[in-house]
């Protein structure tokens, strides 16, 4: 059977657009929850993002087989996708169903018991939006729980063991075959996240240079000076790797930027419209426009004159 993904998952570069509440699922693994919020939740955008490419495929597959209308998917790490790809007060609940606890003391920072994922949880979610994480580990949902409550952003009751669940996935019916207990916190934002929108960089405006030394070149010539210009600050660094001309009147410009470990490759097209060079990001890398990609826009306004 063909499979046609177009509609249900969102591209790299792509943010959500919604008209109704917004529900997200991290980690959703094979599926099986975020087809119980799809079905009981039709008024609702259900959307999962998950790292692994088979399991995306595989809950794309069970989302389309079911005829769910109102499921999307996202593919990559949530650390840098929740900030990226959702507007700020977007999401109205936010799950983690059985995650990896990361015992290890060297990946404390995975973890989300941790204030930076609070903080980036509940930058996303509305006043009154909800965090809810079901584990096995105790101390996993305890340590959750008290990372949620530092924040001054959230309150939180105790944590409950073996809840009623409104759904018990797969997982969680093995481990209570076991004998296993199940540990579930959640957490209600009742203040704004102090956090600054790194994805906006203050929204400064993009810069053009009258500089008349540049009027008459060419437009490789325009761009050569810029070619392995490397951009280093706090935060993101920015690479200009490659040029790639077409005739003397379009261009793509391939460009690496890594913005707190979340890296992308992507181009930058350039078009002469009237006596105007004009530059925009390509939809073949469909990159976000974090603090690094705005960075590498202005530079080349500084440098080559093109305007976006």
């Amino acid at each position: 059977m063909n499979w046609n993904f177009t509609d249900i998952l969102i591209p790299p570069g792509e943010s959500l657009v919604a008209s109704g509440p917004v529900i997200a699922e991290i980690g959703f693994g094979n599926g099986e929850y975020l087809e119980h919020l799809a079905r009981t939740r039709p008024d609702c955008s259900v959307v999962g993002i998950e790292i692994s490419q088979w399991c995306v495929t595989k809950a794309a597959r069970r989302a389309l087989s079911a005829g769910f209308r109102n499921v999307r998917l996202i593919h990559g790490d949530a650390r840098d996708l929740l900030r990226y790809a959702f507007e700020p007060r977007s999401l109205s609940e936010a799950y983690m169903n059985f995650p990896c606890p990361w015992p290890k003391r060297r990946h404390t920072e995975r973890r989300v018991a941790s204030p930076r994922f609070a903080a980036l949880i509940g930058g996303r979610l509305a006043p009154g939006g909800t965090f809810t994480l079901a584990t096995d580990v105790e101390w996993y949902a305890e340590q959750t729980r008290d990372a949620f409550l530092s924040s001054g952003s959230f309150s939180a009751g105790p944590v409950e063991r073996n809840p009623e669940r409104d759904y018990v996935t797969k997982y969680e019916r093995k481990w209570r075959e076991m004998g296993r207990e199940t540990f579930v916190t959640r957490a209600v934002k009742t203040a704004e996240v102090s956090e600054p929108d790194t994805g906006k960089e203050g929204e400064e405006a993009l810069e053009t240079t009258a500089n008349p030394g540049i009027a008459q070149l060419s437009l490789s010539d325009r761009l050569r000076p810029i070619l392995g210009e490397c951009i280093r600050k706090d935060g993101y660094v920015v690479i200009f790797k490659e040029l790639f001309a077409s005739g003397d009147d379009a261009a793509l410009i391939s460009v690496i930027s890594v913005d707190e470990g979340f890296e992308q490759h992507y181009y930058v097209k350039v078009v002469l419209s009237g006596s105007r060079w004009l530059g925009k990001l390509d939809s073949i890398g469909h990159p976000y426009r974090t603090p690094g990609v705005r960075a590498s826009m202005r530079a080349m306004s500084r440098i080559a004159g093109i305007e976006f």
